[in-house]
Parts: structure tokens; C-alpha cells; sequence
């Protein structure tokens, strides 16, 4: 923290990055108390409604990181982050006179908890832990296009869940930073899926820009993770950063 107050800066993400922040939930619980500090009040009651001690932890290191994050950036105190939502549940930054556009999503499965940002431009991240205990094809067969289950069908047994996750990851990260919730579908659009492929987005009935001109970047965060950020630039790079508190 600088002798002002105020946060220490962070370099804004230039027009062509996407800046993507890795979090332990782990690391941060000796900071539970000072991060609960940091939320609004619609925070700490959503945070309090969880049942569960971890989840209720979760929740709290997510927003209070995140207000810390973007405080670090605008150079703004962390409880004066305000926020609105879109029609469809996007929380965005409230913008004010002279403050630069900048955009951010969250993601958290398990132990990661992952942020990305940009200016100018729509983001969206996800994570997920790799689980063994379900069948893929499946959930497979009643979320993904009929490209990307036949994709799977594919490939050889033990290479299908981790193909499961990379080609979900890919999918949540692009409907969020589309930030139209349930109104796309995940069968609408189709992403590769194969464990040598490239991330892409091969192709989206009525939204052919999204396979032109949107980016998809693979990530893993920490072992047994992976992830994906999407963003709307074909020309964008990732700086990946991890986050480790000083307790």
C-alpha cells in the first residue's frame, strides 16, 4: 500500500493484452478477515448465505481479490469499487468520467480462482478442477454441438475427459465474455476440442465474428486445473501473472 492510501499501482493492459491473475484459495485464508473488510454489504449477505465454510471462503477471497485487483489498476480504494450489471447478470465496473474501460471476468473451481482483464474489449475466463468420477459423453451429448461430441467419440477412452474440460473451459470462457448468459447456448457454437489442436472457435451459427475475429487461450493454472480465456481481438496476447499474498 503507497503512503497515500491508495493502492499501488498496476499498469493497465495495453490495447493488444489481456492481463489473466492465478489465485490459491489456500494462500489467502490467513487474509479472510481483512478481505471480508473490503466487500459491500449485497457482498458479505451473499456470503454469508452459503452453507458450506469453503464456499463461504471462496466467495469472500474471490471479491475482496478482485476489489484489491481493480483498486490496483484504477487506483482507487478497494471499497470504492462500485459495480453494475447488464441485463443478463455481467458485473461490470461503474464507470465514471475519465476512468478507462476496464473489463474483467472471474472463474473459480476448487482451490484456483482466476481473473482477467482488458480495456476496450469483452473478456471471459474459466477453470475447472479435472474430475474422473462422470461420464464426459454424457454431459457431452446434452451441451455440446454435434461437432464436438463426435470429436470426442473419437478419441481414444482415456484422452476423452480432459478433452471434456479443455473443449468446456473454452465454451464458458466465450459465452461469458459474450455476457449473455443462457440466451447462447453452448450447442450453438462450435470450439476444437482435441488434445494436439490449437484453442479456437471454429464456428457460431449467427455470429460468424466470434470463429473471425475472437482469440481463445488455453490455460493451466495449477495441477489437476485447466482453463481458457477468450477475448474479442484475434490479435491479443496473454500476460499471465500469479498472485501470492503477503501473509
Amino acid at each position: 500500500m503507497s503512503t497515500t492510501g491508495l493502492p499501488d499501482a498496476l499498469p493497465l493492459p495495453g490495447k493488444d493484452e489481456v492481463h489473466v491473475w492465478t489465485v490459491l484459495m489456500s494462500e489467502c485464508l490467513p487474509l479472510l478477515v481483512s478481505l471480508l473488510g473490503l466487500l459491500s454489504v449485497e457482498e458479505r449477505e451473499r456470503a454469508a448465505r452459503f452453507q458450506r465454510p469453503e464456499d463461504r471462503a471462496r466467495h469472500i477471497i474471490a471479491h475482496g481479490r478482485l476489489r484489491q485487483l481493480l483498486g490496483e489498476y484504477l487506483l482507487i480504494a478497494p471499497v470504492d469499487i462500485a459495480f453494475a450489471r447488464s441485463e443478463y447478470g455481467k458485473p461490470a465496473l461503474t464507470q465514471t468520467a475519465g476512468q478507462p474501460n476496464l473489463s474483467f471476468n472471474m472463474a473459480h473451481s476448487g482451490d484456483v480462482i482466476l481473473f482477467a482483464l482488458a480495456v476496450d474489449r469483452r473478456v471471459g475466463v474459466d477453470v475447472e478442477a479435472i474430475r474422473s468420477d462422470f461420464d464426459p459423453m454424457e454431459l457431452a451429448q446434452s451441451q455440446f454441438s454435434a461437432d464436438e461430441v463426435s470429436a470426442l467419440q473419437a478419441m481414444a477412452t482415456p484422452d476423452r475427459t480432459k478433452a471434456f474440460f479443455r473443449c468446456w473451459t473454452r465454451k464458458e470462457a466465450c459465452v461469458k465474455a459474450l455476457g449473455q448468459g443462457l440466451s447462447f447456448p453452448l450447442r450453438q457454437f462450435t470450439v476444437s476440442c482435441g488434445l494436439d489442436e490449437p484453442p479456437y472457435i471454429l464456428k457460431a451459427a449467427n455470429h460468424s465474428a466470434l470463429s473471425e475475429h475472437w482469440k481463445v487461450f488455453d490455460l493451466v493454472p495449477a495441477t489437476g486445473y485447466v482453463g481458457a480465456v477468450v477475448a474479442d481481438c484475434s490479435q491479443v496476447h496473454l500476460l499471465s501473472r500469479r498472485w501470492v499474498p503477503a501473509v
